[in-house]
C-alpha cells in the first residue's frame, strides 16, 4: 500500500511540475523590440505607443540617379506626409503613374529577406530615417548592408507641389520640396 501511494504522489508531483512547465511555455512574454533591431527584413527605426507595431529600414539604397517618376502628374493624391501616410502615398503614385523606374515603383516592387510590402516613406517618416540614421547605419552594416549617403538627398513618397516632391538632407536634415524629374537616393521602408 505504501508503494501505490507513494507511487501516486510521485506522479501528482510530475504532472504538477509539467503543467506548471506548459503554463510557462504559454506565458512566454512578448518580444521586446528596440529602435536599432535588426527585425522582419531591416532595421527598426520607429516603434509606435502599443511596442507592437513600427517602421522597418531596408539595410541598403535600391539606387542614388532615381527620379521620382511622372513629372507632369498632379492632383492625384500621394499628399500625406505623417508616419504611417508613406504606404497610401506609393498606392497613389503607382496608381497613377506606370513609370517602372521611378522611386516609389522601386519600393513596391523590393524583396528582402522575404518581405514584400516595402515602400516610399512619407515626408515625417523620411524624418525619422535621418533622425536614427547612425544606429540604422550600425545594425544594416552588421547585416551586410550600406549606411546612409551623408550628403545624399532621399526622396519622400509626399507629393509637395505640382511639381515637386519632399526630400531629405541626409547630412543637414533640411528638407525641401524638389522637381520630380531630378535624380535622388531611395531607401525603401516597411511595416510591422
Amino acid at each position: 500500500m505504501k508503494k501505490i501511494i507513494s507511487l501516486t504522489l510521485l506522479s501528482l508531483i510530475v504532472l504538477t511540475f509539467q503543467s506548471c512547465n506548459n503554463d510557462d511555455e504559454n506565458n512566454t512574454p512578448p518580444l521586446t523590440l528596440a529602435i536599432g533591431d535588426f527585425h522582419e527584413g531591416g532595421v527598426i527605426f520607429f516603434i509606435d505607443n502599443t511596442g507592437e507595431n513600427g517602421l522597418i529600414a531596408s539595410i541598403a539604397d535600391l539606387g542614388f540617379d532615381k527620379q521620382w517618376g511622372c513629372p507632369t502628374l498632379i492632383n492625384f493624391g500621394a499628399e500625406g506626409i505623417e508616419v504611417g501616410t508613406g504606404a497610401q502615398n506609393t498606392a497613389d503614385i503607382i496608381a497613377a503613374c506606370d513609370d517602372s523606374n521611378s522611386a516609389a515603383w522601386l519600393c513596391n516592387q523590393f524583396v528582402q529577406n522575404g518581405y514584400e510590402d516595402w515602400f516610399l516613406p512619407s515626408k515625417n517618416e523620411l524624418d525619422l530615417l535621418f533622425q536614427n540614421q547612425m544606429i540604422i547605419n550600425e545594425t544594416a552594416l552588421e547585416n551586410d548592408g550600406e549606411s546612409f549617403s551623408n550628403g545624399g538627398r532621399y526622396w519622400s513618397s509626399s507629393h509637395d507641389l505640382s511639381n515637386t516632391v519632399w526630400v531629405q538632407f541626409f547630412n543637414t536634415g533640411q528638407q525641401d520640396g524638389v522637381l520630380k524629374g531630378t535624380e535622388h537616393y531611395v531607401r525603401a521602408i516597411r511595416a510591422f
